[in-house]
């Protein structure tokens, strides 16, 4: 079966390899779009070629590498592993729909899905094709598929209340908050509106929602998880390990994710040029009805802390921003009190683990002491995303 990246290069530029000066200024091009400009970003931006060729070459596989991470993370869970059919709606799907990370992760053995009902909402048609495109090529073979997109706004009410008898086990947004706040003005109690649609005897319903980085973005998106939190009675699964408001927002800070990854080759000289190409950054929720969350997933009879933050190692200690029991807390630990193969310097930025044992030296700052011990439960893994074939 045909390579993952050279399916990518030849749908872009006709099966050849294009200069990389080329390539350099049509993916910033485009990554300016939905960064600076995602304010002016035009609806039908697709319909220009250097924005498309863009799109499919950079935000293609980083969105499917985000989505593929995040839906394994949600696979992590025994009773959601076991499901054999699925429904799925991806709202605002673009040209990497949702479904292609499952086809990887049925292909790792890491769902024992056979059986999926998919339905991918997306205005622009030029990513409807794309989409089709991809699932037609890298379908494993003995998956039962059924599919259709839905060429309509992702922010009309109609295109919800259409969906609703669907009963999704998976609701995702990709990227799709922007459009649906900003250029389409819509409030937050409509979008819950959108929401409660699905939730009717959907017990077992999950929502995730995945957004950039910025400030703006997962400030936003961290407001409208605390909304339904406390408005649709949602359960967070995961990143978060309680349903406490999130502390970032009341620090007038963000909090984000920041995932090693292995890009396609072509892609691995973006990095002089200032664009990440090493690490996943995104911000992301998901939500359940059932109170399932990743910590039961642990063999924790404890506390879980979730690390926002590297490992900040300073003159004599190291130091992290860990979210527990809804505040950010500073927690460090001396560098005369580590132990042999210390788990503590094993932390990396979305770890969830714990510690018996520390000092608090005041409202949001303690220390992790010689006498206490740091067990890691869990750190998401190097995502790779570069064969969907295999």
């Amino acid at each position: 079966m045909e390579d993952w990246s050279g399916f990518l290069l030849k749908i872009i530029f006709n099966d050849k390899i294009p200069p990389k000066q080329q390539l350099k200024n049509i993916i910033l091009k485009t990554s300016n779009l939905f960064t600076f400009m995602d304010f002016k970003r035009p609806k039908d931006y697709m319909k220009n070629q250097d924005f498309l060729k863009g799109y499919i070459a950079y935000f293609v596989p980083v969105n499917l590498a985000k989505t593929y991470s995040l839906l394994k993370e949600l696979f992590k869970y025994p009773s959601i592993f076991q499901k054999k059919d699925i429904k799925i709606v991806d709202i605002g799907c673009g040209p990497s729909p949702a479904i292609l990370a499952v086809f990887k992760l049925i292909r790792e053995g890491i769902t024992s899905i056979n059986y999926i009902r998919y339905i991918g909402v997306e205005l622009e048609e030029k990513a409807i094709q794309f989409g089709r495109e991809m699932i037609e090529k890298f379908k494993p073979e003995k998956l039962s598929l059924n599919y259709e997109f839905l060429n309509t706004d992702a922010s009309d009410i109609k295109t919800y209340v259409d969906l609703k008898e669907i009963k999704p086990d998976i609701l995702i947004f990709s990227n799709s908050l922007g459009e649906i706040f900003d250029a389409r003005g819509i409030r937050h109690e409509d979008f819950l509106k959108f929401i409660k649609l699905f939730t009717y005897n959907n017990d077992n319903f999950s929502l995730i929602i995945l957004e950039p980085a910025t400030k703006k973005s997962a400030s936003r998106l961290h407001a409208l998880r605390d909304i339904l939190i406390k408005e649709m009675g949602f359960y967070p699964y995961s990143p978060c390990v309680n349903s406490l408001p999130c502390p970032a927002l009341k620090a007038n800070n963000w909090c984000y994710e920041e995932r090693k990854w292995i890009p396609p080759k072509y892609l691995s000289f973006l990095s002089s040029i200032g664009l990440q190409v090493n690490y996943l950054k995104f911000s992301y929720f998901i939500l359940r009805r059932d109170g399932l969350n990743i910590g039961d997933t642990f063999s924790a009879d404890s506390m879980i802390v979730k690390n926002t933050s590297h490992l900040l190692k300073e003159k004599g200690k190291s130091r992290l921003w860990g979210c527990w029991n809804g505040k950010l807390i500073d927690i460090e630990r001396l560098k005369r009190d580590y132990n042999k193969e210390d788990e503590w310097l094993k932390i990396k930025k979305g770890c969830y683990f714990s510690f018996n044992h520390f000092i608090e030296l005041s409202e949001k700052k303690i220390r992790i002491p010689r006498s206490g011990s740091v067990r890691v439960f869990y750190c998401p893994e190097i995502v790779s995303f570069n064969c969907l074939s295999e």
